[in-house]
């Protein structure tokens, strides 16, 4: 079968067009036909070594597609089901690729109503949203709730997720018209977009259009002044909640008594790493990725989520994917990246 792998680690330039023998599914696996796969910042972070996988690897964590074999014990699906899936631990290969073989646990049924290019676009950063906004968060209907990158792959989800959810204000940061207008068609009313271009300081902004008490949920999906800006915007008893790594040297120290909000907040923090739970944990953790997924599939069915914005980049080949990279690694672009399979 065809892949796109990585041999070394580096620049775009290290993903090349390679052969790899066609997966076959082991007990509890199925393989599925690609159809389409996302891009996402974590793949060219494992390009660079940052996140150092054995070589050579295959990258990409989600596809959609159809289920071609099923390894033994596999009872939810069987061969022509549609599908949608995280490639993720136990997986044969990533999703740069014509096939790969995935835990049943890690699938769920492709949402009728979206094509294969959007349905790849949602598992990471879907999942990602999901654990952010309802299992760390736990954000209610009249929660007050800032979003830092709503216009972004995770952002993207998280935001109409926030709606479906009842929490207001939903105040979201933009940087840019076209930010702006992308928030807009994902439902954000215009008053409610924060400006970081233009506003001097977007705290004191929160907090006014809070009553003065900031947010009982802030979500960081940017990182640097971002974070800072969910940190100063929390109210008390809130929480922050990042999908963004910083370096040692960040301006806030969360430990300290007079300064951090952790504290003189009695507010919570909590880092999303999707990957944790089924690399780290036992593996009967594993079935609550296919359950997040199947829940988000509902949602898209019934209308309560809009489809994702999506690009298709080009088909499985490296000039695909080096393309993409660059731009994820550029930064701004708005909805997610895909490469599609014509069959």
């Amino acid at each position: 079968m065809r892949v796109v792998e990585i041999r070394a680690f580096g620049g775009a330039e290290v993903l090349e067009d390679a052969e790899r023998p066609l997966p076959e599914p082991g007990p509890g696996a199925v393989r599925i036909r690609m159809r389409a796969a996302g891009f996402n910042p974590v793949d060219y972070k494992w390009r660079q070594g940052l996140i150092s996988p054995q070589l050579p690897v295959v990258l990409g964590r989600e596809l959609a597609g159809v289920v071609d074999a099923v390894g033994e014990g596999v009872q939810a699906f069987r061969p022509g089901d549609e599908v949608f899936a995280w490639a993720g631990a136990g997986s044969s290969n990533g999703a740069y690729a014509e096939a790969v073989c995935v835990p049943a646990a890690l699938v769920a049924s492709k949402p009728a109503a979206l094509s294969f290019a959007q349905a790849a676009a949602i598992p990471i950063a879907g999942m990602t949203a999901w654990v952010a906004v309802v299992e760390r968060a736990q954000v209610r209907a009249g929660d007050a709730v800032l979003v830092a990158g709503g216009a972004g792959g995770v952002g993207s989800t998280a935001v109409p997720l926030l709606r479906h959810l009842g929490a207001a204000p939903l105040l979201v940061t933009a940087g840019s018209d076209a930010s702006a207008a992308h928030l807009r068609d994902l439902g954000v009313d215009p008053h409610e977009v924060l400006r970081y271009d233009r506003t001097k300081d977007l705290a004191a902004e929160v907090h006014e259009r809070t009553g003065g008490y900031g947010v009982a949920a802030a979500f960081d999906f940017v990182g640097g002044a971002m974070k800072r800006l969910c940190f100063d915007a929390v109210a008390a008893d809130g929480s922050v909640v990042s999908i963004v790594e910083e370096p040692a040297e960040f301006p806030l120290d969360l430990w300290d008594e007079t300064t951090s909000p952790l504290v003189t907040r009695s507010a919570s923090f909590h880092f999303v790493q999707l990957g944790a739970a089924a690399h780290l944990g036992p593996p009967a953790r594993l079935p609550a990725y296919g359950e997040r997924l199947a829940r988000l599939a509902s949602l898209y069915e019934s209308g309560a989520l809009p489809p994702p914005l999506v690009e298709v980049v080009g088909p499985l080949a490296a000039h695909t994917a080096r393309s993409a990279h660059a731009r994820l690694e550029d930064g701004h672009v708005r909805g997610k990246l895909v490469l599609a399979l014509n069959r």
